[in-house]
């Protein structure tokens, strides 16, 4: 590692010592050699997969894969949960294909993107040509499949067919009527990467999954689901959440791994100009890898990024190589993100497997269990949505246990970022997150309910696997007379957006190019007429805001990169229903802690233009669209209801350890949360930004106080003395807080609720707690 640190100095991609002022940090996690199961567990399959298995080089199994098989092979449906690369797809497809032997019996395999398709029909390929006497076929269903190839895959199915979320919305559902075949002899249905299902997105696929089972049950037919999941803390519970299914777990969370040194690095770059010279510092890094005889993929937070940082790339390796510094095959630098033709991406991920390809610029495409060989390492420029996505990019350098990786990190200049580059313990030591959805949220249910009545008219039935709200709401519907809309072609699923827009969402255009979507809360507070809006590192000026419903259009143009915009605020918070809350009595205080329902009410009464560079105010005004509500908003909130001598200077600084403690400790975007504090009565609000909730506030409930330690810990370990954008404050927030009075609050609550509490809320009681 020695080598290649002196390599990235010379290079100029680490800048420390006398060279500049680069906070670096390093630890290495010493390997685990993989637990294996006895050779028997082979020799328990078919004598065609054993031939198959050993063909492929496979003579042994993994504990955790004999594990899994057992279970699937036993009738159950399975979840395993393993770290990249430990065998996770060879589990699931041991037990599946050797149970479609049978004349037309069928499986649907489900993916989150286009590229582990791609990969996993390859796999199965390189499978099933061993296995003697195997008819097994399978082919991709998906948007780059023309409408010839679609319908005979539909009157003849494949027995396997590789799908996606979007699809199995649009098509197997929306078009259920010409799937008969294919569901008739479904067996099994794989939906690998569940962790990538969390959230808004994660939300709509397990209402999916769940209208999917729904009608499934009403032909007759149960599928055994087999789920994969990379490390989290709750991938049983998780599973269940999405499918409305009962699971058995398979856990290989600290199974196997190889060695791997982690390098943190906070570059020392000024803010005006961090992203440009972020991205000549990941160039440099790769490049420097090269040179050391290294074969690395560096992740970029964005297709702009990662595609400016190839052609710097292209024309340094063109420099470097006229001045006989280097010699590199500018063949061997790729790049690889969405939108790339199909024969493109193959080639990238064969070069990569055969060595011909040893330095790929990528956004997170290529994050998630693609096989590509063995990598020496990993560069991260910035860190991604989630720890979670953090693990999966480590986990594609050192393919095997006994191999050296590293991983090299550069934090871009947020708070989160530089909290991981000043804490790389903190990264290493860190538990497992749990992932969130809610197939609960009043808001998606009614989304998905003309979807559901159109699948399966008349047919709902009790809560099986819709669960009580979706099966409730929908008998309510058909009750009160209402039926579905037929018109030719046309589907309700066409209107609902699964992965962001529809009803409340914002469409974000740079020119005709869409590059993002924003909630109505975010839209409001941060992209209002005239505001500067940051989008992937970049300042836009909002051009345009135009209105559809409760959703819409915002045009965005390009603006002086030392400006920015404070939007002077207040928010009325009323709360309207509690579902769950706990109360403790101590010392003469009464602190309650709920979650529940309200309605959000904003002023946007001003609004300042400053050049940041000279502090000057450069302009100020008030916007036509000044005021909003938010309804039907779940929360978090805790406070006192009886005075007791508690902090009362804190509660500012308090809401933001509440937040930013949330963000360390479930797998969230950023801007799926806010905070609010009423100083007057000493409240603390956690609101979610999607109308109904996605089960966030929820989970804070349960573990608020361990939500307030994490705070606490991100607070005291920044230098500053009353509170940052490099710790607890929101990036450009104008509310001066005094983060010292907010941890005294922290503690103070954290101190007095640290018992079982004493009264639980029941049915808009309080009743001894249990």
């Amino acid at each position: 590692m020695n080598d290649l640190l002196e390599a990235l100095r010379e290079f100029g991609a680490l800048r420390d010592g006398e060279f500049g002022n680069d906070v670096i940090r390093q630890r290495s996690l010493p390997a685990i050699e993989p637990a294996y199961a006895d050779a028997s567990a082979i020799d328990r399959h078919v004598p065609s997969m054993r031939g198959a298995l050993r063909s492929c080089g496979i003579e042994r199994l993994y504990q955790h894969q004999a594990d899994a098989m057992e279970q699937a092979l036993a009738g159950s449906n399975v979840v395993l949960q393993a770290p990249t690369a430990s065998g996770k797809t060879l589990a699931f497809q041991i037990p599946m294909l050797e149970s479609l032997k049978r004349f037309d019996t069928h499986a649907l395999m489900i993916y989150p993107n286009k590229a582990l398709a791609l990969d996993q029909r390859e796999q199965l390929i390189r499978l099933t040509k061993h296995m003697r006497g195997s008819s097994i076929g399978s082919w991709w269903y998906d948007g780059d499949v023309n409408s010839a190839e679609r319908k005979v895959l539909r009157e003849n199915p494949p027995s396997i067919l590789i799908t996606n979320p979007d699809m199995l919305h649009m098509s197997f559902l929306g078009h259920a009527d010409v799937w008969g075949r294919f569901f008739s002899g479904l067996r099994w249905v794989i939906v690998d990467e569940i962790h990538e299902y969390r959230g808004y997105f994660g939300s709509n696929v397990a209402m999916i999954l769940r209208r999917f089972s729904h009608h499934l049950s009403s032909r007759g037919v149960n599928p055994q689901f087999f789920l994969s999941s990379a490390t989290c803390a709750n991938a049983k519970e998780h599973a269940q959440n999405l499918t409305g299914r009962q699971f058995v777990e398979v856990n290989a969370v600290n199974s196997m791994r190889p060695h791997r040194q982690f390098t943190f690095v906070q570059p020392s770059i000024p803010d005006h100009m961090y992203w440009d010279v972020l991205q000549l510092r990941a160039v440099d890094a790769g490049l420097a890898c090269l040179s050391q005889g290294k074969s690395v993929l560096v992740f970029c937070p964005t297709r702009k990024f990662t595609e400016a940082c190839h052609r710097i790339a292209m024309r340094r390796v063109g420099e470097l190589n006229e001045d006989k510094r280097l010699g590199i095959d500018p063949d061997a630098i790729k790049v690889f993100r969405g939108g790339l033709s199909m024969e493109e991406r193959h080639t990238v991920q064969e070069g990569l497997r055969s060595g011909a390809v040893r330095l790929v610029f990528t956004t997170n495409a290529l994050e998630m269990g693609i096989d590509i060989g063995g990598l020496d390492g990993i560069i991260m420029a910035g860190f991604p949505d989630s720890m979670i996505s953090a693990w999966q990019r480590i986990g594609r350098a050192g393919r095997s246990w006994d191999s050296n990786a590293f991983v090299l990190y550069y934090s871009r200049n947020n708070p989160l970022d530089r909290f991981y580059a000043e804490n790389l313990d903190g990264f290493l030591d860190k538990p497992l997150d749990d992932l969130v959805v809610s197939a609960d949220n009043e808001d998606l249910i009614d989304k998905h309910l003309p979807s559901l009545l159109y699948e399966t008219p008349g047919r709902v039935g009790e809560h099986g696997f819709l669960g009580s709200a979706m099966s409730s709401a929908a008998r309510r519907k058909l009750l009160g007379g209402a039926h579905p809309v037929t018109s030719g072609r046309w589907r309700p699923h066409f209107s609902l957006n699964i992965r962001g827009g529809g009803s409340g969402m914002f469409v974000l255009r740079e020119g005709n190019k869409e590059i993002g979507t924003l909630s109505g809360q975010q839209q409001f507070r941060e992209a209002y007429e005239r505001a500067i809006y940051m989008h992937g590192g970049r300042n836009y000026r909002v051009v345009e805001v135009s209105y559809t419903g409760a959703g819409g259009e915002i045009r965005l143009g390009s603006v002086d990169p030392g400006l920015r915009t404070n939007a002077i605020t207040a928010t009325f918070v009323t709360e309207r229903d509690i579902y769950d809350g706990k109360r403790w009595l101590t010392d003469g205080s009464a602190i309650s802690a709920f979650y529940g329902n309200v309605l959000i009410t904003e002023v946007l009464s001003a609004v300042e233009e400053v050049d940041e560079r000279t502090g000057e105010i450069v302009d100020r005004w008030t916007p036509n669209f000044n005021s909003a509500k938010f309804d039907n908003a779940h929360a978090f909130w805790v406070g006192e209801e009886v005075a007791s001598g508690l902090a009362s200077d804190g509660i500012g600084a308090f809401q933001h350890l509440l937040r930013v403690g949330t963000l360390f400790s479930i797998p969230l975007d950023a801007h799926d949360i806010y905070a609010h504090a009423l100083l007057k009565e000493q409240k603390a609000y956690l609101v979610e930004s999607f109308p109904g909730g996605i089960g966030i506030a929820k989970k804070v409930l349960e573990r608020w106080r361990s939500v307030l330690e994490v705070g606490i810990r991100v607070a005291e370990r920044c230098r500053c003395r009353r509170g940052c954008p490099n710790c607890i404050v929101p990036p450009r927030s104008r509310i001066d807080v005094d983060k010292t009075a907010g941890i005294r609050l922290a503690r103070q609550l954290i101190g007095r609720t640290s018992g079982r509490a004493d009264f639980e809320y029941r049915g808009g009681l309080w009743e001894p707690g249990h």
